[in-house]
């Protein structure tokens, strides 16, 4: 029990003397200090085979040694009438076993016992009910009990032993006389000259010591088998204990192989499925680059067949006038932007192409497929633009954007099905189209794969994983597993013909929120590198570099 605690399982009150009505027995060995001047080790291994004998009598009758010093023990009963029970036994046992020792190995113990109030002080006990059972031990004479008057009144009737009244003796630094009575050999009252007196009386008495020692030793030998059993029983459970934890940490290491090998087939589930959607992505953007190409074609034969068979012979002609619409013909570069009322706007990089009027452009989306942007811009400015785009969880989403073009820059704005505010700003980079077989000299000219990583720059050391990117055609491509989500995390944009970087990053947070983070950079000596923040303010950087 803690030293916090009472003896009730209450919390312990240290301003509070815990006190409770106990049976103490003191027991001392006669003439020890003699014994150890005549030979030390031959009393201390003979003391340790009476001690063995003494424990394991008070163990039988439900006694605790609460305290010993040098050959004495204190020893605490709930029972008066076990206290003595016990005394009497262990005394009848050392008998016995003192008579198969030589003559000057025998050791006697003094026994008291005292029924009284104690004060409790952690597994120890003080106080007048144990000073009164040291002092009556003192007056025992060797191999004897004494016991208060206390005691006596407690046990009259309940034991077949007989107590020789000494009347009310005074000890020391005891402040009131103590009633004492003392036990004969064998439980009855016999004085020495009644022995001499008597022969049959002394014959009995021997019969008496005799009995009791040999039921003592019958004890004795009862208790060590009980402590062998004991001892085996505790073997056994250790060892069932010990099987039951090795099963135990078996299935673990299963459940934590089972689980390793569940984590590594989501992973190579998510990369599949990531791969799987930038290949269908690389064969889309490959159909519509043929299709531009199939249309260039299609327009320069027509072409052809207008000219005049002779150039020579024909007078020459004015230049046909370029269409209202045309002038406005160009890439124009700039973002769309989602806007919030009560936090900073979300936006991302998107190249416009108009061609005759007709507005296209594209960028990848977070989702994972691309979204588009596609219009008309008429002679006199007026754009006007619908969006096709997917949310962070993959679903559709449709959009309008009204606005003009005035000095090279459009603006746009509108809103998605759902209501939301978006806007765009753009310029006019060039006021020619480029077409496939600009790619080597355009936007193409930075096409290839890139090896490198992204890192979190904030944490020290740099938290950094494996990122491959891929660009064709001026669009950026790469794709990694997020640790913390088990999920496919991408990274989409595009690399202008002068090294200027945009890209985001889609990813996941640790309780799997999807966040976003924009980065812009350049290619600049073969090293592409870009920096940006997560949506969440965190930093994120990224450098890659051909293979």
């Amino acid at each position: 029990m803690s030293s916090d605690t009472s003896s009730e399982g209450m919390p312990r009150d240290d301003s509070v003397i815990e006190r409770r009505l106990a049976t103490i027995l003191c027991a001392d060995v006669a003439g020890y200090s003699q014994l150890m001047g005549a030979n030390e080790e031959r009393t201390v291994r003979v003391f340790r085979g009476h001690r063995e004998v003494f424990e394991s009598l008070v163990r039988q009758y439900r006694g605790r040694i609460f305290n010993t010093a040098g050959d004495a023990l204190l020893v605490e009963f709930a029972s008066a009438v076990e206290a003595v029970r016990c005394a009497t036994d262990i005394q009848a046992a050392l008998r016995s076993r003192n008579e198969r020792l030589a003559p000057e190995e025998r050791m006697q113990f003094r026994m008291g016992i005292n029924l009284g109030d104690v004060i409790v002080q952690g597994g120890d006990l003080l106080g007048d009910g144990v000073n009164v059972a040291a002092r009556i031990q003192t007056a025992t004479e060797p191999g004897g009990i004494c016991i208060s008057g206390t005691v006596h009144d407690q046990i009259q009737n309940k034991l077949s032993l007989s107590f020789k009244a000494l009347g009310e003796q005074k000890y020391k630094n005891i402040a009131n006389p103590v009633r004492t009575f003392t036990l004969h050999e064998g439980g009855v009252p016999v004085t020495r000259s009644a022995r001499s007196r008597n022969p049959m009386i002394a014959a009995a008495v021997a019969l008496g010591v005799a009995l009791a020692g040999g039921a003592g030793y019958w004890n004795y030998r009862q208790a060590e088998a009980a402590r062998d059993e004991q001892a085996r029983v505790a073997a056994q459970l250790t060892a069932q204990l010990a099987a039951q934890t090795q099963a135990t940490r078996q299935a673990q290491r299963a459940a934590e192989d089972a689980k390793r090998e569940a984590q590594h087939q989501a992973q190579k589930q998510a990369a599949d499925e990531a791969m799987r959607r930038a290949q269908d992505e690389r064969a889309r953007v490959e159909q519509d680059r043929k299709a531009l190409e199939n249309e260039k074609k299609a327009l320069t034969e027509a072409a052809k067949k207008q000219v005049a068979p002779s150039a020579a012979a024909a007078a020459p002609l004015p230049a046909p006038a370029r269409p209202a619409a045309n002038r406005f013909d160009g890439v124009y570069a700039g973002r769309l932007c989602n806007q919030f009322a009560n936090r900073a706007p979300n936006c991302w990089p998107v190249e416009l192409t108009v061609r005759d009027g007709a507005v296209e452009g594209s960028w990848p989306s977070r989702a994972g497929p691309t979204s588009t942007a596609r219009g008309r811009l008429d002679a006199a400015g007026a754009v006007a633009l619908n969006l096709q785009g997917w949310s962070r969880k993959d679903q559709s989403m449709h959009g309008t954007l009204t606005g003009r073009v005035a000095d090279g820059a459009m603006t746009v704005s509108g809103q998605w099905g759902d209501r939301a505010t978006i806007d765009g700003t753009f310029k006019q980079a060039s006021t020619a189209v480029a077409t496939p077989q600009d790619a080597k000299s355009g936007a193409g000219r930075h096409d290839g794969d890139y090896i490198g990583q992204m890192c979190h720059p904030w944490i020290k050391p740099a938290q950094c994983w494996a990122v491959p990117l891929r660009v064709r055609n001026g669009a950026v491509e790469g794709s990694w597993v997020s640790e913390n989500a088990q999920k496919a995390a991408t990274v989409r944009g595009t690399l202008a013909p002068d090294g200027a970087l945009r890209v985001t990053a889609s990813s996941w947070t640790k309780n799997g929120t999807p966040t976003d983070a924009h980065l812009v950079g350049a290619l600049r000596d073969g090293t592409l590198a870009g920096t940006g923040r997560w949506d969440g303010g965190a930093e994120v950087t990224g450098r890659w570099k051909r293979p």
